[in-house]
């Protein structure tokens, strides 16, 4: 019967350390779900300042003095570029994300394995301790019942 009751106890720090685990994954996701998100937000400014170049480029096209022409292409290209580079680094945020998933997910399981573990054995010690008290109950009677017999 003890040893149920130290059973559950010897799970607290399993189940602190497993919960530990699972806050650090929690947190290592958020941060990664956080640095996705800022970088969709400078994504979308580039594609802003794209457009916006793509306007002051086609408004230089339509004029006769194209000067600016080339610095404007070249300037677009490079925009360009920046998003694309932002495009792969949200993608290989996503990839690290759908990881970190797996792992928080495996580590949710494992705490709640040890959690489900620990109510088991509580309930068990439970009903232990139940069985004991009806024993004694039944006992206490039967000696009162004789008692009043004799």
């Amino acid at each position: 019967m003890q040893q149920l009751q130290k059973k559950a106890k010897r799970l607290n720090p399993v189940i602190e350390e497993r919960q530990s685990k699972f806050d650090a994954e929690n947190d290592k996701l958020n941060s990664i779900r956080r640095r996705k998100i800022e970088t969709v937000a400078a994504m979308r400014a580039m594609q802003q300042e794209y457009m916006d170049g793509v306007s002051r480029l086609n408004d230089e096209r339509g004029t006769s003095n194209r000067l600016m022409l080339e610095a404007l292409e070249v300037g677009l290209d490079s925009v360009k570029s920046q998003w694309m580079s932002l495009y792969q680094t949200v993608i290989q945020i996503e990839k690290e994300e759908k990881q970190q998933i797996t792992v928080m997910s495996q580590a949710h399981k494992d705490l709640e394995a040890i959690k489900k573990l620990q109510t088991k054995y509580k309930v068990e010690y439970a009903k232990e301790m139940d069985r004991r008290e009806q024993k004694t109950l039944d006992e206490h009677s039967l000696r009162k019942f004789m008692r009043e017999a004799q």
